[in-house]
Order: C-alpha cells, then structure tokens, then sequence
C-alpha cells in the first residue's frame, strides 16, 4: 500500500514540476562576426572598431578650422522575436559594446591671439545608444530617450605664451603644451519593452557618436564589437519605474 501511495505522489508531481519551469523567447544580434573591435595602443592610439572623428587645426595666421566628422558615426543592429501572448510578456533588451573615446587638445604659442591674451583647445567625445521596437499594438521602451555609455570633453587653457612671445617667436613651430587621453571601456544597460501583443516584434540598437572640438585638437569615438541581446519574460506584477517593493522580513 505504501508503494503504491508513492507511486501515485511521484506521476501526480510530474506534471506539475514541468508546468513550473520557465518559458519565453530569445533572440541576439551582434555586428562582432570576423570582426576586429576597439584597441588602445601603448601609444594612445585606438584602432579596430567602427571609428568617427573629427579635428581642428590652425592655418597660418593662426585661425583655428574644423572639420565634420567622419567615418562610421551610426550604426545599429537588429534581431527578430517572436510572443505567442502579449498579456503580461516583457521584453528585456540589453545592449553591450565596448566604447572607446579618444581626446588630444594642443595649445600653441601660433594660435590667433597668444601674444596678447591666453588660447585654449577643447575636445569632445561619446556615444549614445538607444532601443526602437516595431510590431503588433504599441509597445513601449523604457527608457525611451538615447543613453549615453561613454562621453568625454576636455579642454586645456594657458597665457603662458603672452609672457614668452619674444622667445617663443624665436623656435621653429612656437611653444606647445599637448594634453591626450584616450579611454576603452565596455558596457551594457537594460531596456524594457512593455505593451506587447501577440506576433512578431523587430528590436533596434542604434548608437550615435557624438565629436566636436575646438582650437588644435582631434576627438575620435570607436564602437565594437557590440552585442544585443532580446529576452521575453513573463511578469505577474511590474514595479513602477522608481517604486519601491516592500519586504517581509522574518
């Protein structure tokens, strides 16, 4: 009777344990494949990646000019899912890329005005990601604005050459001062996509460079390799974006 009694527990336990494992859809995109990512050099070099850039430069009277930038300053990737029922289903979209940032800002005694007054350079870099979903009802991105991974501005400023001028007009190219720093890093956030109904979602990672600089100077921003990933969940109660949940402790 006893083994009978434990048979029955075990088939009546079965379905039950298989009903409790989790279920959803996964999907990824990445634009790593063959593909060399961002390197920094002993040097301060970065190479590899997908790069934008820009520089300034004087001419010979001094007068700074910028250029526009250049190079793969966009880019973006995408994968498909699928949800068979929109009714509690979540979407977790989380971008990873290494993001470098290169900023080299010089100041030269040949800059417009360094004999009566003091000169700077200025240099800017980063670069901002953002996750667009089309498909079936009106899904929702949270957060819903670009976000930045790596953003850098820096400038260096001096007068030092209003009290060479005399001297510094003597050597061939003037005074300088030269300030570089370059960075390489990784990184990832989380977006959620709620408002889901039932058919196929198309999931976009865009990012955008951002380079700008002023003076003598040249800002460089490298991305790859990058990896999205798309999970769908299923949520019972979704939290209130800043709201607290409360705990029972014993």
């Amino acid at each position: 009777m006893k083994k009978l009694c434990l048979i029955l527990a075990v088939v009546v336990l079965m379905p039950v344990l298989a009903y409790a494992q989790s279920s959803g859809s996964f999907s990824y995109a990445t634009t790593g494949n063959n593909f060399v990512g961002c390197t920094l050099s002993s040097n301060g070099a970065i190479s590899g990646g997908y790069q934008c850039q820009s520089s300034c430069t004087i001419d010979s009277n001094g007068v700074s000019t910028c250029t526009a930038e250049s190079g793969e300053c966009m880019g973006m990737a995408v994968a498909g899912i699928k949800t068979n029922s929109g009714n509690g289903n979540l979407f977790v979209v989380r971008p990873s890329a290494v993001v470098g940032l290169l900023t080299d800002v010089t100041v030269s005694s040949k800059q417009q005005g360094s004999s009566i007054g003091g000169v700077s350079s200025s240099a800017l870099a980063g670069v901002d990601f953002q996750v667009s979903v089309t498909g079936p009802g009106n899904p929702t991105v949270i957060p819903s604005a670009p976000v930045t991974y790596d953003s850098r501005y820096i400038q260096i400023s001096t007068n030092l050459f209003q009290a060479l001028s005399t001297q510094c007009l003597a050597i061939t190219g003037g005074c300088f001062i030269t300030f570089n720093e370059s960075t390489v890093s990784a990184h990832s956030f989380d977006f959620f996509v709620t408002n889901l109904s039932t058919g196929v979602y198309t999931v976009t990672t865009s990012w955008k460079d951002t380079t700008a600089g002023t003076g003598i100077s040249q800002s460089l921003a490298c991305v790859g390799p990058l990896n999205m990933s798309v999970q769908q969940n299923k949520v019972y109660s979704f939290s209130k974006p800043g709201g607290v949940t409360t705990i029972t402790t014993p």
